[in-house]
């Protein structure tokens, strides 16, 4: 392994993940996004999602990886804009995205499954657990409604890379004087809730898995905030957090249970 030094955009976490954060701007603010390197059981490596690299998280990656950066997984489909600049920068590694990144990105060359597909987490099942929210549209019409992504355990850190569909803040003073930080369901899931019959059903059994799988989980590293690693929670563990988003969204649940059932 190299001895390369880490550049300050990469956060270690240990285990073989590293979280890398990574700049957004809309506007006049920096919201923030993120990728993960992921090193295989079979020593090669994944990346999840893409932010822009700096010259010297670049040269850390390619010295990191060598020949063996198997592939790149873009796991929520409203992040599109550093797809083809971090093709560019890697493109020995295999191409994975949603069905939107195949339809807002055409030109890249993609792999024929999605990353929302069962038969792609297969693949990848000896590494990561990868998981879809049901219920909801995972790409709605509305493309402001950034809820859904794929959600990428990595049991070997015991570690959640998440995008959007959990949302964490540090929260700024003088409220950090009664509460640290904050952990959500992105506030968008009423409107992308499915208009039928079962789906709070199908979106209450997802998320019960949700809360069992985080269980395993002590390291959170969310797109649009910052990480909350196990050495640095000084709150509760990650699954009474996502307890306690789950229960918040309770009364949105059964608002839309009561009109579509």
């Amino acid at each position: 392994m190299s001895h390369t030094p880490l550049p300050a955009q990469v956060v270690d976490v240990g285990h073989g993940f590293w979280n890398i954060r990574g700049s957004f701007k809309i506007a006049l603010f920096d919201v923030g996004t993120q990728a993960s390197l992921v090193r295989r059981q079979n020593g090669r490596y994944l990346l999840l999602d893409a932010c822009r690299l700096s010259a010297e998280t670049l040269a850390w990656v390619r010295t990191l990886t060598g020949d063996d950066l198997e592939a790149v997984l873009h796991l929520h489909p409203f992040h599109t804009v550093f797809a083809a600049r971090l093709h560019a920068e890697l493109p020995q590694a295999k191409l994975y995205g949603t069905a939107r990144h195949h339809r807002v990105v055409p030109d890249l060359p993609w792999e024929p499954l999605h990353t929302e597909d069962p038969e792609l987490h297969a693949l990848f099942a000896d590494d990561l657990v990868l998981s879809v929210p049901r219920g909801v549209d995972f790409i709605p019409e509305d493309e402001n409604l950034h809820f859904a992504s794929v959600l990428a355990f990595h049991p070997a850190s015991r570690t959640l890379h998440v995008d959007d569909t959990l949302s964490y803040a540090r929260l700024p003073w003088p409220v950090r004087a009664f509460k640290q930080d904050l952990l959500i369901l992105h506030p968008t899931l009423a409107k992308v809730l499915e208009r039928r019959a079962g789906a709070v059903a199908d979106f209450r059994a997802w998320a019960e898995e949700l809360v069992t799988r985080c269980q395993d989980v002590d390291n959170l590293c969310a797109a649009h905030s910052a990480t909350l690693l196990a050495a640095d929670n000084r709150g509760p563990s990650i699954a009474e957090r996502v307890r306690a988003a789950v229960d918040a969204v309770d009364g949105k649940l059964a608002k839309h249970e009561r009109r579509f059932g």
